[in-house]
């Protein structure tokens, strides 16, 4: 009895722990979802009416009102106004 009890824990733990790695906790400023990092609004981009014609995949995206920046990370689409801490330079 106490085999079968055992035996059903580890089952049980091993699928709520397979369960829980396969969604990737995203960062601030990101949501799971289905996109297109090809896609994603960047502040060269942020003006752009292109529609996304990329495969949709599902993983960590910017939320809306976002935008990707250099160095990997979602910022507000504020930060596109500002170049090397200067709010004077504006991005072209």
């Amino acid at each position: 009895m106490k085999v079968v009890v055992v035996l059903c824990f580890c089952l049980l733990a091993f699928g709520l722990l397979t369960t829980v790695g396969a969604a990737d906790v995203c960062r601030f400023g990101e949501r799971w979802r289905c996109g297109s990092a090809d896609c994603e609004k960047k502040c060269d981009t942020l003006t752009s009416t292109t529609e996304c014609t990329e495969p949709c995949t599902d993983g960590c995206y910017c939320e809306p009102g976002f935008v990707r920046v250099a160095v990997g990370i979602c910022s507000p689409q504020f930060v596109c106004r500002y170049k090397n801490g200067s709010p004077r330079r504006v991005y072209a």
